[in-house]
């Protein structure tokens, strides 16, 4: 199998893992593991392209020699004048993937102190540039550290992948931006016994369940399940277990799990509240 159809086989896989899951910190997780396995690259960035000048939102990942802060807020205030790789496709408004070799010999010099924040920070001059998006639009760049040279295979690798990398990163974008961020929690807090009400019934338990569960009444589980819907400022079941997993008060379910409350996820479809004692869920 040549690197291409490898690639391919490793994107395919990437790309549906990405688009089946619903938080975005995980795709965004998936993304970036992929990209440092696909580029042999031990540490990576992801920064803007704007006007030659400073660099906002600058995102590291990978691992890093040396996670000096000062170093890095520096480096990115002036990478876009002296790093040679950001002033070139900032200058040139060119998309096409390149090393800081390539970038170097086309006459784009290594400035001084971008050759002491390269050894203050430990990275290299093994890079890699996979520009994302066009002239036209706000777009941004990976760069790629490694200890070994990039050849012509890599950017032949970074050529292939540029479009995918692109729609998946959008992809991700605007899972980000569309989600709500973390609810505030509850102006007054849920007591002990609301607590484990609220998880006995995120686990699918009915009110007849959790009373037999916790030894009490019918009517004193309802009190409890009344108190917290309005605490949460929920209207039924499924809206306070959401409502709660936004505040943080419950885990929140994986990718492609059944989040219907009342619905048993465990490997029996008989509900908790008449599944035998062995399974019921641990306190």
């Amino acid at each position: 199998m040549d690197n291409i159809s490898r690639l391919r086989e490793r994107w395919l896989d990437t790309a549906a893992g990405i688009l089946q899951e619903t938080d975005p910190g995980t795709a965004r997780k998936l993304l970036n593991e992929a990209l440092l396995e696909s580029f042999h690259a031990f540490a990576a960035v992801k920064a803007p392209l704007a006007a030659p000048g400073g660099l906002s939102e600058v995102s590291i990942f990978g691992n890093y020699p040396v996670l000096d802060t000062a170093a890095w807020e520096l480096a990115a205030q002036r990478a876009g004048a002296d790093h040679p790789m950001f002033a070139y496709h900032n200058t040139t408004s060119d998309t096409a993937p390149v090393t800081l070799l390539e970038v170097c010999e086309r006459g784009w010099a290594i400035s001084e102190f971008a050759d002491s924040m390269i050894e203050r920070l430990g990275v290299g001059r093994h890079q890699l540039s996979l520009p994302l998006g066009t002239a036209e639009t706000q777009s941004a760049t990976y760069g790629f550290v490694s200890d070994g040279v990039y050849r012509d295979s890599d950017r032949q690798s970074a050529r292939f992948l540029q479009p995918i990398v692109r729609g998946l990163d959008t992809h991700i974008h605007l899972l980000e931006s569309l989600l709500p961020g973390p609810a505030a929690e509850p102006e007054r807090p849920l007591t002990a016994r609301e607590l484990l009400v609220l998880a006995l019934v995120a686990r699918g338990c009915t009110a007849h369940g959790i009373a037999t569960r916790l030894g009490v009444s019918h009517r004193t589980v309802h009190k409890h399940q009344e108190n917290l819907y309005r605490k949460l400022g929920a209207v039924d079941r499924l809206s306070a277990v959401l409502r709660a997993q936004q505040c943080g008060l419950l885990p929140r379910q994986p990718a492609g799990a059944d989040v219907r409350p009342g619905v048993y996820a465990g490997n029996s479809h008989t509900p908790l509240d008449t599944a035998s004692p062995s399974a019921w869920p641990s306190s």
